[in-house]
Formats: structure tokens, sequence, C-alpha cells
């Protein structure tokens, strides 16, 4: 799979939801963010091993939906921005870290390779909640339309392994974007091992969370996932060792 052809019918899709969804997201233009939009990398394309890492929503993205709307090429700015984010470096964020850590584990520590994406396409600024930008309760049409959004992406993209690092408050949003599961271990609210139409998921706390809300350290829960996972596909990666 080619980039180009991949990324275009993404863009295509992006382009057709935005549209349609505009007149909806009008009276929150003041306090959405511009849209979370993938940027396909053909290292991702390329991986031996597809791994997509979800988190909830991003606490500042790209200015605001408004702006976005006016701009023609909003689409463009949005995938720049995203690209942007890929060669930074992690700085204070264990999201951030995480996603390193993901890449160094199943990708040869690139980052590219490993698709960052959130359940909600969208964060919510309201001033009193300081840097908080939760957003799964803002609307009904936000969540659809991320719903909607997430489960387009993947089936696109087709990870073979998604780690939802978003906590069991956003299970609603990820089982409507994977209504079909099969469990293979549960500990409740804290780490999920399922299946689904032949994906590898994951969901534990976001890897910001604090270690006092999780029975062990929150960075355990990441090295079980990556221990697990690294199990689950030796033969892709016969070479590859999980992360310290």
């Amino acid at each position: 799979m080619l980039k180009h052809n991949v990324q275009a019918v993404l863009d295509s899709y992006y382009a057709e939801a935005l549209t349609a969804a505009e007149s909806g997201f009008m009276a929150y233009f003041h306090e959405l963010s511009a849209p979370f939009l993938l940027s396909v990398s053909q290292a991702y394309l390329d991986a031996p091993l597809r791994v997509m890492f979800i988190g909830k929503e991003t606490n500042g993205w790209c200015g605001k939906l408004r702006a976005f709307y006016e701009r023609p090429d909003g689409i463009a700015i949005a995938k720049t921005r995203y690209e942007d984010q890929q060669a930074r470096g992690t700085g204070n964020s264990e999201f951030l870290r995480q996603w390193k850590r993901f890449a160094d584990a199943f990708a040869g520590g690139n980052r590219a390779a490993v698709c960052w994406n959130n359940l909600m396409k969208m964060d919510w600024h309201r001033p009193k909640r300081g840097y908080s930008r939760t957003s799964i309760g803002h609307s009904a049409h936000l969540f659809d339309f991320s719903v909607a959004a997430v489960h387009f992406e993947i089936e696109l993209l087709k990870p073979d392994l998604i780690i939802f690092g978003c906590g069991h408050k956003y299970d609603r949003a990820l089982k409507a974007v994977l209504p079909e599961r099969q469990a293979v271990k549960v500990e409740p609210k804290a780490l999920w091992h399922f299946r689904s139409n032949g994906i590898e998921c994951f969901r534990t706390f976001h890897p910001d969370a604090w270690d006092c809300h999780a029975p062990r350290t929150i960075r355990q829960y990441y090295q079980e996932i990556i221990d697990t996972a690294s199990k689950v596909f030796a033969e892709r990666l016969p070479m590859q060792k999980g992360s310290a």
C-alpha cells in the first residue's frame, strides 16, 4: 500500500465527514479544537506489525475549530501539525514517551511507524477546567463524529495491534468503535485485553494518569502490554525485545 493512495482515501473521508458535520459544530466553534487528523506514514504501512496507539484527546491542538473551518486548507494544516509532532521530542509528556517505547519495542525505534490516534477528534476548552480538555462528555454530535472517524481509520489502516491509553471512562467510545469483542483478560478498570476482528487490543490508564489511581504503577501495565504483544507477534518481530 502506498501512502499517497491511502492518504487520498483518508482525506476524502475527512473532507466529506467534516462538511456534513459543520452545521452541528457551529455552536461549539469557540470551545472545540481543530480536529485531530492523521497523516499516514509509509513506515506504518510497510511495518511487519502495524501498531496504533490511541489516547483520549489532545490538550490544545492546531487552533480552534472556527479557524479550521474558515481556512480552505484546514485539512492540510491539521496533517502538517500531526507530522510536526512526530519530529518533536517527547518533552514532559508521558504519553509521548510511551509512544516512543512502543516504537522501540515494535518498530525499530521509528515513532512514525506507530500510528498515534485519539478517540475524541477534538478537545474541549473550558477555562475553569485548567489543563484538562476532556471532551467525551461534550455532546452527542462530537461523540458520534469521533466514533465514526476512528472506526473508518481503523478499517482503512488495518492495525494488527491497538493500545488504548484512555482509561476505563472512555470505554463507551471504545465499544462504539469496536462493537465486536472477545475478552482475553480483564483486570477491572485497569487492564483490558481483548480481540476484535483479528486485532489484538489492550486498554489501560492514560500514561499521564496518576499511579495512585491504579493498583500497580501505570508503567507496569504498559510493560505488560509490550511483553504480552511481543509474545503474540513473536514470529513477526523475531529480533524485537520489550522496552525497559
